[in-house]
């Protein structure tokens, strides 16, 4: 499922992400030095244009360098097999500056077990269901969910709570872990070829990833 467009979100919510924006934040820091400097008497009555004028300045400084990197949200079932190795590393690697030492160790771990079950997955065109679905979490629900935890404001991520009561960084956390887990156990029921459980797998991990937006309710 794709993300919510930005300009479908509430009113409430795209004004909350603005205000944890690095643009803002950025544009309010800078903007402090106008009162500052009108208290010192370095500024006299055009003080008012003068820290708007600044606070313009910092919100295009923290836009420019606070910009979220392009992370690619959708792997193609044309590729190779390589090739989809190196579009997932890519993934990994755009979204890793963005994450906590646990949730990158998650990652690698989940990166690990893909590569070592992809030969088959790739080779599936739906006439198994289940394995279907497990290549579209690890190649569609995953590059997506990391693109939308990316694209939110840092400060954001931290601090607003979103389901459950629990920040974007909480939730993205026990998401890679459940991810992680379920992609150790496939590696095995691969391994072993035991259907029944390829099935309960690839279930559980389209009910936990179909929806990759973490501002959705």
């Amino acid at each position: 499922m794709n993300a919510v467009s930005p300009a479908r979100r509430p009113l409430a919510l795209r004004l909350m992400l603005f205000i944890y924006g690095n643009a803002n934040i950025a544009g309010c820091a800078l903007a402090l030095a106008g009162p500052v400097l009108l208290f010192a008497g370095l500024i006299g009555p055009g003080w008012l244009f003068i820290t708007a004028g600044l606070y313009g300045v910092g919100w295009l400084l923290g836009r420019s360098l606070g910009s979220a990197p392009e992370i690619e949200r959708r792997i193609e079932d044309s590729l190779t097999l390589e090739q989809t190795l190196e579009h997932l590393d890519t993934v990994v690697v755009r979204a890793q500056p963005h994450l906590t030492p646990d949730m990158r160790g998650h990652l690698d771990s989940v990166k690990s077990s893909v590569a070592e079950v992809l030969p088959r997955l790739v080779g599936t065109r739906g006439t198994d269901a289940d394995l279907y679905t497990v290549r579209e979490t690890v190649l569609r629900y995953l590059p997506e969910t990391l693109a939308n935890y990316v694209a939110l404001p840092p400060v954001f991520r931290t601090t607003h709570t979103l389901k459950d009561g629990k920040t974007a960084r909480q939730l993205l956390a026990e998401q890679l872990a459940l991810l992680d887990e379920k992609m150790r156990e496939i590696v095995r029921n691969v391994a072993s070829a035991d259907a029944q459980a390829l099935l309960s797998n690839g279930r559980f991990l389209e009910m936990k990833f179909r929806q990759p937006d973490f501002l959705a309710r």
